[in-house]
């Protein structure tokens, strides 16, 4: 059992569109301040990159991307791992789910493969109203 040493929750919206850039500006600069710098040994391009693809995939396939939309974002840090999970707006045909399979020049539906093979444990949580979390976790 993980006890996580700071628990974090904010609503990233916007009146237009969501920016992905933001909520992957947010999630840092909460881990700066909960790690009070002492981010040594976290992959911050990684996470970066894994918050891109999450919140991505939240505003292509939920209600998130559309105005007034937004996401939840949980950042929880302890002293050797951090979690980031992205919670929508509900509104999406399926679950969050890796692709079968896809062809080589898809310019999509690549990015769990790219959380699944970046996070050390990740995964999905149903929520109400047809809402999905995705979260990931990584390790010193």
């Amino acid at each position: 059992m993980i006890v996580w040493d700071e628990v974090h929750t904010e609503r990233v919206c916007s009146g237009g569109a969501l920016d992905v850039r933001e909520i992957r500006a947010r999630v840092r600069r909460t881990l700066a301040g909960a790690l009070a710098g002492s981010l040594d040994g976290f992959d911050l391009d990684d996470v970066d990159l894994m918050v891109s693809e999450i919140a991505t995939n939240a505003i292509r396939h939920s209600a998130s991307g559309r105005p007034g939309g937004g996401v939840w974002v949980t950042v929880l840090v302890s002293r050797e791992r951090l979690r980031v999970e992205i919670e929508d707006d509900g509104g999406s045909a399926g679950r969050p789910l890796i692709p079968v399979q896809s062809a080589g020049w898809d310019e999509s539906g690549r990015g769990l493969m790219v959380v699944e093979g970046l996070a050390e444990r990740w995964g999905t949580l149903p929520g109400g109203d047809g809402r999905h979390t995705v979260w990931f976790e990584v390790a010193r």
